[in-house]
């Protein structure tokens, strides 16, 4: 598989779960390989890392417009078909190529790759979208690139969108892991500590999350951190499913 583009059906797990209850299941994952880390515009390491969790939906058709980051991003289709596009396949002298992200796929987007997100549909789509970018940069730099599809948007909707700025970045390569996690009532599951930074979400049901000895109950749609050395546990009272991120240092591509 290329560099420019990472799609796993399987891929390496969270840090390893200290236990997880039979009523626990990971529904599906996906990982992307950042060789080399988040680098300002000038090749060096950032001092610093904005990372953003986001659940995005579309009807269709849409097509957003053409940009770019100044990082990196990796994300894991939830339902329907994501269509990705980027202005060069896997070379910057080849052509323009679309993938058709279903069946909860990944797509890694290195640093700096003009690309866009679409639906051609016919059914509505949704993924779970990682940016992992310099900190202070834009979301994105739109470009204007006349290989790319038209612009069009169908029902645009953030399920939830989360931003942590400035996130101590680690040194050199990382892994950025997407987990969705369900949960039967009575599920529990804990992830051991590591030096991986953590970002969890239930997008529904309810369910307790303890990291490092505090236990909060977990609002719906809202973001929950946890630093290096942290571990963490969730409890759920009701059938919930947990989007889970972790960035993993170093490079782990397969479980």
């Amino acid at each position: 598989m290329k560099r420019w583009v990472l799609c796993l059906a399987a891929v390496a797990a969270l840090s390893v779960p200290a236990f997880a209850a039979p009523q626990v299941k990971v529904v599906y994952r996906g990982a992307c390989v950042v060789v080399d880390g988040i680098k300002t515009p000038m090749g060096k390491p950032v001092k610093a890392w904005d990372m953003w969790q986001e659940i995005f939906q579309t009807g269709a058709p849409t097509w957003l417009q053409a940009h770019t980051h100044h990082g990196a991003e990796c994300i894991t289709n939830v339902s329907g078909v994501t269509s990705w596009w980027f202005a060069h396949a896997t070379s910057p002298s080849s052509a323009p190529t679309t993938i058709p992200a279903g069946n909860h796929l990944t797509v890694y987007t290195v640093q700096g790759r003009v690309h866009t997100a679409g639906n051609v549909g016919p059914a509505t789509q949704s993924y779970l979208g990682i940016h992992l970018l310099q900190q202070g940069s834009a979301f994105n730099y739109p470009t204007m690139d006349p290989s790319a599809p038209p612009v069009v948007s169908t029902a645009l909707h953030s399920v939830f969108k989360s931003e942590f700025q400035n996130q101590v970045p680690s040194n050199g390569t990382l892994t950025i892991v997407n987990e969705m996690i369900a949960f039967e009532p009575g599920g529990v599951y804990g992830i051991n500590a590591s030096q991986a930074l953590g970002y969890y979400t239930a997008i529904s049901g309810t369910a307790k999350l303890t990291m490092g000895g505090t236990t909060v109950a977990m609002v719906v749609n809202k973001t929950y951190a946890a630093g290096r050395g942290v571990p963490v546990t969730f409890t759920a009272s009701t059938a919930t499913m947990i989007a889970a991120t972790e960035l993993v240092p170093g490079s782990h591509p397969t479980h």
